[in-house]
């Protein structure tokens, strides 16, 4: 696990897979987008892209960052595996915070996905529960390192 203490840190760490400033995954976002908003509507809780979330997934769409060498544990940010009850309970996250949530990834360890609000909040939902880890990209990569997690209930309007 990097030790992550600034956003330097995070920008370095993401360099190491691929990211850069500027990075231009557009294409790549346009088919993740339309692949989450179409699953989430067969699933019965449609989601739409917002600003925030369209501009984090152009430049980070694609990338597969390593945050556990020894277990092979990965951050993706592609399209999240279709897990049983995903945009159910993302609804049920989006209606306490009174926001609209996109996913813009997954970590393989725990099979964690990781959420966006339109105020570029990230939020983690795993099967322990919901949890911020921060705004913006930065704060919330340092904030997936922080114990313990602040519950995303604190945020409920």
């Amino acid at each position: 696990m990097p030790h992550l203490h600034a956003p330097e840190d995070v920008d370095a760490w993401f360099a190491e897979y691929g990211w850069f400033p500027g990075r231009n995954a557009a294409e790549q976002a346009t088919a993740f987008v339309a692949e989450v908003v179409e699953e989430s509507r067969k699933d019965g809780f449609p989601v739409e892209p917002f600003a925030a979330a369209s501009e984090f997934l152009a430049e980070h769409t694609g990338l597969r960052v390593t945050h556990d060498v020894r277990r092979d544990d990965h951050l993706h940010f592609t399209p999240v595996p279709v897990w049983c009850d995903l945009f159910e309970d993302m609804a049920e996250l989006s209606r306490g915070l009174g926001v609209r949530l996109f996913p813009v990834g997954w970590d393989s360890s725990e099979g964690e996905v990781f959420v966006m609000d339109e105020q570029s909040r990230f939020f983690n939902m795993n099967h322990f529960g919901n949890y911020y880890l921060g705004t913006g990209k930065h704060e919330a990569m340092i904030g997936l390192h922080r114990w313990p997690m602040q519950d995303a209930e604190d945020f409920y309007v």
